[in-house]
Formats: structure tokens, C-alpha cells, sequence
């Protein structure tokens, strides 16, 4: 137990001139009835005289009116400081945040107050403690118990003190044996029907036993303590795997910043260097003033006093989503618990121009935004493909991100520092999409004023990507295929094929293999596409993604919107219970909504809910198929979404049982499944 100076320092003394004489100081000693003077030069202290040195100086002045000596060995502390000691001082001044002296103890005071309240506490402690302790002298005559050995055995202190210990207890033990210096633990006894287990050891006082001292519990309490132990390990162990199942991470810091403790899923890359072990006893504010992250969500909470969401960020540019909810005991705050969650991407984002700098509206460069298992091991394969020329399709829903890995494609390649052309074949009319792709001569056909190079042409050297390439009529694909084949394409109303250093990248969010088999499609110019198939799973399929592309985007519309938005944890985790079928793209559209329209600063659960599910519309929702799965796998799947959506709307597994119709503790059961 530590204490702090204010807890033990003594009022202040009576204050004197350093100009003052003896008989001054004899007078001021006796009329306070104070055995020490603090001296003061011009308001400033500057040392203390004490009645024994007073007296002393009395005894070698050939006069009282002489100017006093006094001592300066005067140490200042903070009065909320923590005590410790040091040489050379006698007295020790407290001072306040202004500097000011409030109290003084001597340094001999000081120990003596401190062994004082050190005994006091031992013994409330020991009083207070559910085991009981005896000692006896080597007579084995009592002559020391608790208050709690009293209640366990049954009778008080004055009526056993003094008694044989030995002939009152059965133990089975030879209190002699524990006399000459043996140990025993783990030792059961009784007394007055009363059953015990505990400890025997011998009492030492100059390297000699003095007499024996008895710990022990009642049977009954051990049992009781080991089955609440038990079912607080498997509570505990049962809460770890579900934290670190969901990548969360628990932090239980005091008010002070020092961290406590570390549970769930460490996020070891936000903390680099510090593991988890070396973590515990750090100060959060330390951590922060050595710029190991920012901002300091702790002080956050405490400046609030009530529950707050940031995003952090360390050097590394590792970006987790942290809650900090203050705990109050009887109205004093005892702890802060913080829960985070990594939301950093795998690829650094690029940096803003500066000319997008001050934009009016938001312009969401290609950045490639994941941290999913499924989107590294894309990434990865797009990093192998990009080194050859082969024609790549790349398939997927609608929004899902198609162009963006397609840009990324070619950034990768050999041709980055080329031209990068993209069309969607599905959005330009039927009659001018040979003229956009190809080119056309002039005089081709009546508008053809003069002579236009097409996309392949302007892609030359570089690549062109073909979205919705599914949508290119039936004449128009033998053309393409001509150009896969012999790399050269003929303008629209020339005769000369002008060869091309194209590499092609395709996509489409439809089934060409159906397209095929419907003739709608020709099987030819399929396989020419079908190279390096690259399939983009959709955005339910990967959630781990849903937060930092969020977070991105909202960077991205701040900074558009000279706006501060920012997300709750409640907020955050509503989106990811949505099944995004617009993908990327219905996601980016909902940001700006929130971002737009929202009032507040942070977005709440209930803004994310209303841009999403709109649930200002008096229609029932109606849930949308997208695939043949098996029955009872689409049950679940359906029960899954609407637990979590509930649970998210409503915060709470009670109010969410209560809106679904079923028990609190089917809503926990299922909420633990899907954890696993």
C-alpha cells in the first residue's frame, strides 16, 4: 500500500523573518506551542529551526538579540506525490500547484506515520479476510488471533487467549515437529464441529521459533471459493475466445493510464514494439508522448465521463476502431475499458494531390482498400498476373470493384508509366461503339468529318480495360477477336490494319459461360478472354472489409466536405450487418448520405439504420434471394442477419429478443455461433 504526502503531512508551522533574533523565536515557539518555525526570505522558504537547535543557540549566544541560524536541509515534494524518502533532509515542506507550502512533517515523523498506518491497514486487512490466523508461544498457548479465526472457531479472542492450542484443535500434526522448524500445508482440522484446512509454520523472532501461527478457512468457504474460481476461468476463458474470435481487443486501464490488463485478440502491429506482457503497467499517456499512437482515446473518455469511438493511428499508419466506456463505483470513476478493433488496410492508400486539395466534391481516387484473407490472396495473384501480358477477365457483381482492380492490374505491370484506357461497352450506343473502339477514316459515314483514332489506337503501348464486356453485340465480337488474335485493328471505313501493342483486361458481373451456352455469346472470344480468370467476391462475403473501406470513404468525404464526421462503434457495426448487395458502390453512396445529411458529428447506430434501411417507409422489408443454397443453410443464414440487425438497432440481446419474438438467451446462443 502506497501513501501520498498530503495523507500524512503535519499543519503548517508558525512562519519567521530569517532577520529574526533569538528572543523573537523563543517568544513565537511558546506562544503557538510549536516545536518548529519555518523561515521565510521575501515570502520565499528558505529554511526551518527547530526548539532543539533554538535551544542550543541559546545555550553559546552572548545574547538573545542575535540574528538566529538556521538549518536548510528542506526538502519540497509535491503534497500529491507519492512518499518516498531520501538522505541528507530532516524536514520535508508539501507545496501545492502554485508552489505554496500547506504542510511539513519531519523525515523520522514520516516513517513512523507510515509503519503506523502500514500496521493498521495489516491488521484491517487480517481482520477483514475470510481465513483465520492463531498464533501461539512455545508453550502452544494462544497469545494472538483475528477477528476472523474468533467467528470461524466460535469463540472470542479474550476467552482462548492463553490456552493450549494444541490440546483445543484436532489437527493431525505434531506441533512440536512444527516448533523445531517443519512446515505443513494443506492440513485439515477442527474444532467444535467446525471443519478447517490450513497452514502450520513456526514463528521466528532472532533466528529462533518463538512459537507457531495456524492460517486456515473453512472447508465449506474453500469449496464454494473453488467452484465460483472455476466458473470465473471458464466465464473468463469463454469471453477470450469470443473477444479474440472477433478480432477484438480489451484494454483495462485505470485513470491514471496505467494499463492493467490485456485480453482478446493483441493487436500486435498497432503496439509495435511493445508485446502484450510489456504492454501491462505502461501509461497510456507515456505511450502517447512518445508519438506511439494519436489520438488518446482514454483522455478522450475522461474528459467526456461517458462512453466515446475514434479512430486511432500509429506510425506505421495501423488505423483500430477504439470505444472507451468509463466504469463508476459508487459515482467514482474506477476504471476505463477500452475495445478495439484493427481497421488498417493491407496497402498504403495514396496520397492526395495537391490540386484535390480543395475540391468541392469528394474524388475517391483508385485506391485498392481491404484486410481480408480473400482480397490478400487476389491482391496476391494480381501481383503474379501483372507481370506477363496475358488477357485477364475479371468477374464479379455489380459495384464490387472491377475497374479498381483493373487499374490496380496495370499500376503492377511493366506498362504503369502507359496509358490506361477504360470503357463501359454497355453505356455507348450500339452504332458508335466499333468507331469508339476502332477509330474511323474520315468520310466513313456521314459525321465523319475527319480521320479519329480509337481507344485501342490511344492505348497503345499501355492497356485498355472493357467493362461489361457481355453487353458487345454478336457482329462487334468478331472484331475484338480479331484484335486478341493478330494484335491490329482496321478503322471503321479504312482497309489498312494498323497493328497495336495492347494488353487487354475485361469484366462482366454476368455468367459468360450461360452466355455461351444461350448463344448470346461467342464461345471463341470467351476463351480468348478466359486467360487469367480473376473472380472478386462480393462484399458480404468479406466484412472485414466494411470498416476501412467505410472509414476511407469518410476520410475522403470530410476532406471533400470540409466536415469532422465521425463513426460510433454502435454505428460502425451496423454496416457490417448489412448485406451490401450494391457492393462498394452502394456503401460509398450511403457514406456520403451519412455524411451529408447527419447532423451530429459522430454517426450513430440510428443514422446508419435510417440511411440504410429507410425505416421511415411504411413497407414491410423484404428479404432478396441471389443463389440456390441449401433450405436449412438459407434459414440460418436469414436468422443470422436478423439477430445481428436487431441487436445492432436495439444494443441490447433483451430489447432484440423482444422485437423478434424469442428468448434473450437464444439471441446470446446465436450471437456466440456465429462468433465461432
Amino acid at each position: 500500500m502506497r501513501w501520498k504526502w498530503q495523507e500524512i503531512l503535519l499543519p503548517l508551522p508558525p512562519r519567521v523573518s530569517s532577520q529574526a533574533t533569538v528572543q523573537d523565536v523563543i517568544d513565537l515557539l511558546a506562544r503557538e506551542e510549536s516545536r518548529v518555525a519555518f523561515i521565510y526570505e521575501k515570502e520565499k522558504l528558505v529554511g526551518y529551526l527547530t526548539l532543539a537547535d533554538l535551544l542550543k543557540q541559546v545555550t553559546d549566544a552572548s545574547s538573545l538579540t542575535q540574528p538566529i541560524d538556521f538549518e536548510k536541509d528542506l526538502l519540497l515534494v509535491r503534497e500529491t506525490g507519492w512518499v518516498e524518502f531520501c538522505h541528507n533532509c530532516h524536514i520535508v515542506a508539501g507545496v501545492n500547484e502554485q508552489n505554496e507550502a500547506v504542510g511539513y512533517i519531519t523525515i523520522q515523523e514520516a516513517k513512523d506515520t507510515l509503519t503506523r498506518l502500514q500496521l493498521e491497514f495489516l491488521n484491517h486487512g487480517l481482520n477483514s479476510a475470510e481465513i483465520g490466523i492463531v498464533t501461539t508461544n512455545q508453550q502452544f498457548e494462544v497469545n494472538f488471533m483475528n477477528e476472523t479465526a474468533g467467528q470461524i472457531l466460535g469463540l472470542p479472542r479474550s476467552i482462548l487467549a492463553g490456552r493450549s492450542y494444541k490440546n483445543i484443535l484436532a489437527a493431525d500434526v505434531e506441533m512440536e515437529a512444527i516448533l523445531a522448524g517443519d512446515k505443513k500445508f494443506g492440513v485439515d482440522s477442527s474444532f467444535n464441529f467446525k471443519k478447517m484446512t490450513g497452514h502450520f509454520s513456526p514463528v521466528y523472532h532472532n533466528g529462533q521459533a518463538q512459537g507457531i501461527v495456524h492460517v486456515f478457512y473453512l472447508q465449506e468457504h474453500l469449496e464454494k471459493a473453488v467452484s465460483e474460481l472455476q466458473f470465473v476461468r471458464e466465464l473468463s476463458e469463454e469471453l477470450q475466445a469470443i473477444y479474440a474470435a472477433s478480432n477484438e481487443q480489451i484494454l483495462v486501464i485505470q485513470p491514471s493510464g496505467e494499463i492493467t490488463s490485456v485480453a482478446g485478440a493483441f493487436l500486435q502491429e498497432f503496439w509495435r514494439p511493445y508485446s502484450k506482457e510489456e504492454l501491462i503497467r505502461l501509461n497510456v499517456y507515456d505511450l502517447e508522448a512518445k508519438g506511439l499512437f494519436e489520438p488518446n482515446i482514454v483522455d478522450l473518455c475522461l474528459k467526456e465521463q461517458h462512453r466515446v469511438s475514434a479512430a486511432q493511428s500509429n506510425k506505421q499508419n495501423i488505423n483500430i476502431l477504439s470505444t472507451a466506456a468509463p466504469v463508476f463505483k459508487k459515482g467514482e470513476l474506477e476504471k476505463i475499458i477500452v475495445l478495439s478493433r484493427d481497421v488498417s488496410t493491407e496497402e498504403p492508400l495514396q496520397k492526395k494531390k495537391p490540386e484535390d486539395e480543395n475540391r468541392d466534391t469528394p474524388n475517391f481516387m483508385k485506391n485498392l482498400v481491404y484486410r481480408s484473407l480473400v482480397m490478400t490472396e487476389l491482391v496476391e495473384k494480381i501481383k503474379e498476373v501483372a507481370e506477363t501480358d496475358s488477357t485477364v477477365l475479371i468477374s464479379g457483381e455489380s459495384g464490387a470493384g472491377k475497374e479498381v482492380i483493373a487499374s490496380r492490374i496495370h499500376s503492377y505491370s511493366q506498362r504503369s508509366n502507359e496509358t490506361f484506357v477504360t470503357i463501359n461497352c454497355g453505356a455507348i450506343p450500339e452504332n458508335l461503339l466499333e468507331s469508339e473502339l476502332f477509330g474511323h477514316e474520315k468520310g466513313a459515314f456521314t459525321s465523319a468529318v475527319e480521320k479519329k483514332k480509337g481507344l485501342f489506337e490511344a492505348a497503345d503501348g499501355g492497356t485498355i480495360f472493357l467493362d461489361e464486356i457481355s453487353e458487345i453485340p454478336l457482329h462487334m465480337q468478331v472484331k475484338l477477336l480479331r484484335v486478341l488474335q493478330e494484335r491490329e485493328i482496321v478503322r471503321v471505313g479504312g482497309l489498312v490494319p494498323i497493328k497495336v501493342n495492347v494488353r487487354v483486361l475485361a469484366a462482366t458481373n454476368r455468367n459468360l459461360r450461360k452466355m455461351v451456352t444461350a448463344q448470346t455469346f461467342r464461345e471463341d472470344l470467351f476463351y480468348r478472354l478466359h486467360v487469367i480468370p480473376l473472380q472478386i467476391p462480393p462484399l458480404r462475403k468479406r466484412k472485414e472489409d466494411i470498416a476501412p473501406l467505410a472509414l476511407y470513404f469518410l476520410d475522403e468525404l470530410n476532406a471533400a466536405y470540409k466536415k469532422e464526421k465521425k463513426f460510433s462503434r454502435e454505428g460502425l457495426q451496423l454496416l457490417e450487418s448489412y448485406q451490401w448487395p450494391g457492393n462498394i458502390r452502394e456503401l460509398q453512396n450511403v457514406m456520403e448520405r451519412l455524411v451529408v445529411m447527419g447532423r451530429k458529428e459522430v454517426i450513430s447506430g440510428d443514422d446508419v439504420f435510417r440511411a440504410v434501411w429507410n425505416t421511415e417507409t411504411e413497407e414491410s422489408a423484404h428479404l432478396t434471394v441471389r443463389g440456390i443454397m441449401p433450405l436449412k443453410e438459407a434459414v440460418e443464414e436469414v436468422e443470422d442477419q436478423l439477430i445481428r440487425l436487431a441487436v445492432g438497432k436495439y444494443g441490447t440481446a433483451a430489447k432484440a429478443s423482444s422485437v423478434l419474438g424469442v428468448s434473450a438467451s437464444t439471441i446470446s446462443r446465436r450471437m456466440k455461433k456465429a462468433l465461432k
